[in-house]
């Protein structure tokens, strides 16, 4: 009981909460779908429709995970690092601007490393990438949510980004459900 009352004040309201979670699921999602359909058309000269729709089940899977990851640590950083700034109405613009800088500094990372050639230079160069990128991307968070038109362009992005909810998180519980049973039977 304690607890909730807790969280209760120091918690972001839930239309902010949700405005995040959408960003950050439209962003991976659509991000997992870009990159596999690439790879689609050379799956069909090798797996069955079945093998296709089970690879995109555990895809949505992890994607899921992914984003109520990204979600648990923006609200984690808030309730720690960005404690100073409880300024709620930057929250949720600071919150997507920490999501885009992570995912995009990974995306980045990927395409700078696209195979898996040179495995050991994209594993030595890691601790230096996201020693640099992610400082930089909470000062950029910071200081972009203080100015109103980047807020008012990430909220209405963020109730934009809502939409898709509704598309991926029934996709997701199918999938947990397909990859569930998948791995009993």
């Amino acid at each position: 009981m304690k607890l909730g009352k807790w969280f209760d004040g120091r918690l972001p309201n839930r239309q902010s909460i949700l405005g995040v979670f959408a960003v950050s699921v439209f962003l991976v999602y659509s991000w997992t779908l870009f990159t596999s359909f690439y790879k689609l058309p050379s799956w069909m000269f090798y797996l069955t429709i079945g093998q296709i729709l089970s690879v995109y089940a555990y895809a949505f899977s992890v994607d899921l995970l992914e984003s109520i990851l990204a979600l648990a640590g923006v609200l984690l950083l808030d309730l720690t690092l960005f404690l100073a700034l409880r300024n709620m109405e930057e929250f949720q613009s600071r919150s997507i601007l920490v999501v885009l800088g992570a995912l995009i500094s990974s995306v980045l990372r990927f395409i700078h490393f696209p195979g898996y050639g040179d495995i050991e230079k994209f594993l030595s160069g890691e601790l230096i990438w996201w020693a640099i990128a992610l400082p930089l991307g909470l000062v950029v968070a910071v200081v972009a949510s203080k100015n109103k038109w980047v807020r008012k362009i990430l909220d209405a992005v963020a109730e934009r980004a809502v939409v898709f909810l509704y598309i991926y998180l029934p996709l997701s519980l199918v999938s947990l459900a397909v990859v569930i049973i998948r791995n009993i039977y």
